[in-house]
């Protein structure tokens, strides 16, 4: 049976958030993918936890760390044929959990990369599952150094302490292979997400349902459509192709292509029915004993709702539905990713990997940073070793971080983002994924440039992302990630799941 030690904070990260002023909430501007589609996996969840990121045998061993800088994805960690030592190394769960995150951020949708999984009590193989695409080439090819430099970033910008779900925009510059377009795309629709963010599992809503369940009650078979905001108090309505009203002649609101159900959830995330986040449901026809076609609800000047459709029976094909709102001068819908995502958190930047020195060091990890699996004599299992030392600053040398100065307390912030035992001092964090910088420009009125030369990447006009950053020493680092998040503090929840009380920026 493997082992694996749990290491509690040292410093309260609640207490901590508290402590924060330069968090806060936004009206936002102006993009998001639908959910499924190549371009919707670059906003993409966050939920690897800090102590997950930096001391896992895979990525903080300096032996697997620079085989990754070097082999094939597949060729490493065929299921009969990969790197023996790595392989054993899979019985840490953190690295398991590495792995699927960097591959997630390496490889694209239509690609997965097959492993085998150590770890009772079902051992056997398994895949991982590309999603972002930023490195597909790695999966059968040793990896370029711009390669691993986008996977790190990734992977840095996914990361939160607490290993809370949340979802991102990330922003940067990185020409498709073949059309040469922008791989990090932007949503003109935004799709509300689908899973719960302290569980990290999907919604019972969203799931495939089983016993041929009908009706708006139903917590299964449902589809995210869209997401918008109250720009005023009032009433709004939600239809997909009914009536306002079912008592004579009135607009219809959108359209259907059969009978769908309707389900308004509050903020950007889905809800099942019980949810208190739910704001009413609909069926979508007037016809025998069913309600009001429309959803109706009273909106608050700034929030947030969530739309799901489903069709009247879960035995019957989703009907093609276009989802409008009304009255415009309440409410707008069908919000993009820059609309939804409009706090810049800041950007992400540097290598997690190198390959060893003939001597058996990595120069990219800190001094005594070694963790590793080893058996178990006389108990036939495994256990992590390594993975509870304590090093001030980076676990990785080469990986950095820039906070938007927007940010008031910029530099706590980031703390708090990147270190498993933060400090309100970066620099005097423990076992943090990167060093912080500072601010990626220093003012923004004027522009005047601080650790990024670019405020935002020719590739996709306005989406804000920074390019060109350099770390302490001055080198200039040349594939950032820029991360966007719905609302500040985001990425540091409670521990029980509640958002701390943030102070506008």
């Amino acid at each position: 049976m493997a082992i694996r030690s749990c290491r509690p904070l040292p410093v309260s990260l609640s207490l901590l958030v508290l402590a924060l002023s330069g968090c806060g909430t936004a009206l936002h501007g102006e993009d998001a993918p639908a959910l499924g589609s190549r371009e919707s996996e670059i906003r993409i969840a966050n939920s690897l936890t800090t102590d997950a990121l930096v001391l896992n045998a895979i990525s903080a061993n300096p032996e697997s760390n620079g085989l990754l800088a070097t082999w094939p994805l597949q060729a490493l960690f065929d299921p009969a044929t990969g790197h023996a030592n790595t392989r054993r190394r899979l019985h840490d769960p953190d690295a398991q959990r590495f792995m699927s995150y960097l591959v997630g951020c390496a490889l694209s949708d239509t690609q997965s990369l097959t492993w085998y999984d150590p770890r009772p009590p079902t051992p056997g193989v398994r895949q991982w599952v590309g999603q972002a695409g930023l490195c597909p080439e790695w999966k059968n090819s040793a990896p370029s150094p711009g390669c691993l430099q986008r996977v790190s970033a990734c992977l840095l910008a996914r990361n939160n302490a607490l290993g809370h779900r949340v979802e991102l925009s990330m922003r940067g510059e990185h020409p498709h292979s073949v059309t040469g377009t922008n791989v990090f795309t932007l949503e003109t629709k935004t799709r509300p997400a689908d899973h719960d963010p302290v569980t990290a599992l999907k919604f019972d809503s969203f799931e495939t349902c089983g016993l041929g369940e009908s009706g708006p009650q139903r917590d299964c078979g449902w589809k995210p459509d869209g997401i918008g905001i109250c720009d005023a108090s009032g009433t709004a309505l939600v239809g997909a192709g009914a009536p306002t009203s079912c008592s004579g002649p009135a607009p219809v609101l959108g359209s259907s292509g059969g009978q769908v159900v309707l389900r308004v959830c509050d903020g950007v995330l889905g809800c099942d029915h019980a949810s208190t986040r739910n704001l009413g449901e609909a069926t979508g026809s007037c016809s025998g004993s069913a309600p009001v076609p429309v959803v109706s609800f009273s909106c608050t000047p700034g929030q947030y709702f969530s739309v799901m459709t489903a069709p009247w029976s879960s035995t019957t094909a989703h009907p093609s539905a276009t989802v409008a709102s009304s009255p415009a001068s309440v409410v707008r819908y069908a919000l993009s990713e820059r609309q939804v995502y409009g706090v810049r958190e800041g950007a992400f930047y540097g290598n997690l990997f190198a390959p060893m020195s003939g001597t058996g060091y990595n120069p990219a990890l800190a001094q005594g940073v070694n963790v590793d699996v080893v058996q178990v004599d006389g108990r036939g299992g495994y256990e992590v070793e390594g993975d509870d030392v304590q090093v001030r600053g980076s676990i990785y040398r080469n990986m950095y971080s820039c906070f938007d100065p927007a940010w008031s307390t910029g530099g706590a912030y980031a703390s708090s983002r990147l270190c498993a035992m933060p400090n309100t001092n970066p620099s005097l964090g423990v076992n943090c994924a990167a060093t912080v910088t500072g601010a990626c420009f220093n003012s923004l009125a004027p522009p005047s440039p601080g650790r990024c030369a670019v405020l935002d990447g020719p590739l996709t006009p306005a989406d804000g992302d920074y390019e060109q950053c350099k770390d302490p020493m001055g080198v200039t680092w040349m594939f950032p990630v820029t991360t966007f998040l719905h609302t500040a503090c985001d990425t540091m929840p409670n521990a029980d799941g509640s958002k701390p009380p943030c102070a506008q920026r």
